[in-house]
């Protein structure tokens, strides 16, 4: 099908694409991919096989456009054309990696006990580092302990603190810096 100026001009997108133009066709892209985004990952895929897949079902409907061989009339065709090539590519290659690789269940379940062993040592690891920091935390002066609260868990700007400390902005800084210094000796003697 011939596309008409008047063709590109009742449908921005699809002249977009006919006109190679950048921005639209950029916040086209970023609108649809988290929905392929949410299906790979829905269905064992990874956000790096996302965006692969995106890419190339975009790029392949992009080149359908550009040669013709697509005449949508709405965007929501190209949604919909868009879509249905990403899962069709995402379809081929887990079929492609089912005929590759084979694995035994019990590969699996030792797999699957591997992690979570993993899992519950990171978790102690920072129960216990959380813990070790909290115990140095209570040995800071009242000076540090105000300032580092007020700072990292009410988000209180340093300007504000320097304000309410009637020192210059830099001092509260090097403050902050100084108590910081302090909280990682006092957690290395805990350790």
């Amino acid at each position: 099908m011939e596309y008409t100026t008047q063709n590109q001009m009742e449908f921005p997108l699809l002249d977009a694409f006919l006109t190679n133009k950048e921005a639209p066709i950029r916040e086209f892209y970023i609108a649809e991919y988290p929905k392929t985004k949410r299906h790979i990952l829905a269905h064992g895929g990874s956000l790096e096989n996302a965006k692969d897949v995106f890419q190339d079902a975009f790029f392949s409907c992009w080149k359908k456009l550009s040669d013709g061989k697509f005449s949508p009339q709405t965007i929501t065709e190209i949604q919909a054309y868009l879509f249905t090539a990403a899962k069709n590519k995402w379809i081929d290659i887990k079929r492609r990696e089912g005929k590759n690789r084979e694995v035994s269940l019990d590969t699996y379940i030792v797999s699957m006990a591997e992690d979570d062993n993993l899992f519950k040592e990171e978790k102690d690891k920072k129960e216990e580092q959380l813990t070790i920091t909290l115990g140095a935390f209570e040995k800071l002066g009242r000076a540090c302990k105000e300032l580092l609260t007020q700072f990292y868990f009410e988000k209180t700007s340093l300007k504000l603190i320097a304000e309410q400390l009637n020192i210059e902005e830099a001092s509260a800084k090097n403050k902050k810096y100084r108590c910081i210094q302090k909280l990682k000796e006092l957690a290395s003697e805990l350790n």
